[in-house]
């Protein structure tokens, strides 16, 4: 099941190169991180092909590649169909991964990589990666850790109440025992669909209390994101590409 993830990851990353994507933007928070992840997880699992410990490296390069598909790619998925930086952090982590996997799973790997790479012919003839000690950041990838965990809470206290992610709300109050600086938070915000968001530090365990009440101004913005998933997801379901115009009717 996670050997599709990583075709998945494949897919998405051709679709991104058929577009006409702007000028790279400087790396932001999200990227930051990933890099962070990647390298510390290159590092670990390095050590443990020198030191023949085969079996160990598995689980590092699966959570990586997992934590890339589940988080990093709905981070930036906004911003990535705009801006070529996304892009090529993605394509960079990913073919890492590809090289750390390689070794253990030699054919998939290797057919990925063909699909991705043209400057080098086989991910066999790569060579391994090297791990940047200076993109390592413990304390980021401690705040995003706390900041997936915030975020679950989120999408927890949406489903108790049955309502979807496409309706805005107006503010989240967060209680959590990590700092969880500024740019970070705006992921949250943006994860969770909320207007506003409140930070509180607290030792306690986290916890996220929702605003419900919806105003016209909400409900409005909900129902115009129902109508593009749903003519998005059509325009799909025909085969069209993003350039390629429709005349729309609602009724």
């Amino acid at each position: 099941r996670n050997f599709i993830i990583l075709v998945n990851i494949a897919n998405y990353l051709l679709d991104l190169t058929k577009q006409k994507l702007g000028k790279p933007e400087k790396l932001q928070i999200e990227d930051k991180w990933i890099l962070s992840k990647y390298n510390s997880a290159l590092k670990r699992v390095t050590k443990f092909f020198n030191d023949y410990r085969l079996d160990e490296t598995i689980l590092d390069i699966e959570n990586l590649f997992i934590l890339l598909s589940r988080d990093y790619i709905k981070y930036v998925r906004e911003r990535a169909t705009n801006n070529k930086r996304a892009l090529e952090v993605l394509s960079f982590v990913y073919s890492g991964i590809l090289q750390m996997l390689a070794p253990v799973c030699p054919f998939i790997t290797d057919y990925l990589w063909k699909k991705i790479r043209k400057d080098v012919e086989s991910v066999h003839l790569s060579e391994w990666p090297k791990f940047n000690d200076s993109e390592i950041d413990e304390d980021l990838e401690k705040e995003f850790e706390a900041a997936q965990k915030v975020i679950e809470a989120g999408l927890k206290e949406r489903d108790s109440k049955s309502i979807g992610l496409k309706w805005p709300l107006k503010k989240a109050q967060v209680e959590c025992d990590t700092p969880i600086r500024k740019e970070i938070l705006e992921i949250i915000k943006n994860q969770i669909n909320v207007k506003e968001i409140y930070f509180n530090f607290s030792e306690k365990n986290i916890n996220v209390s929702l605003d419900f009440e919806m105003s016209p101004e909400l409900e409005a913005e909900g129902f115009a994101r129902e109508i593009a998933r749903r003519v998005q997801a059509e325009r799909k379901n025909k085969g069209m590409e993003k350039k390629e115009r429709i005349n729309l009717v609602l009724a």
